[in-house]
């Protein structure tokens, strides 16, 4: 790799480096919100509130899925 390309691309990596935190953060709240909003649901639609909250836990994708799978990547 080139100078020039080394040079080209500190910008691209420190504006990542800036920006995912605040990406992480916020979907860290998106999906706590989509949960909450799938719990309550549940439970308009009958379902007992135990049992709502348990099917809440398997809602997919938390943050700690993603950062497990980064860690593999190694």
């Amino acid at each position: 790799m080139g100078a020039l390309a080394i040079l080209r691309a500190i910008p691209a990596i420190l504006g990542l480096l800036v920006r995912a935190p605040a990406w992480a953060f916020n979907y860290s709240i998106s999906y706590r919100r989509a949960k909450k909003l799938f719990k309550n649901h549940l439970i308009d639609q009958g379902v007992p509130k135990k049992a709502a909250e348990e099917l809440a836990d398997l809602f997919p994708f938390r943050m700690s899925d993603f950062i497990d799978a980064a860690r593999r990547l190694r």
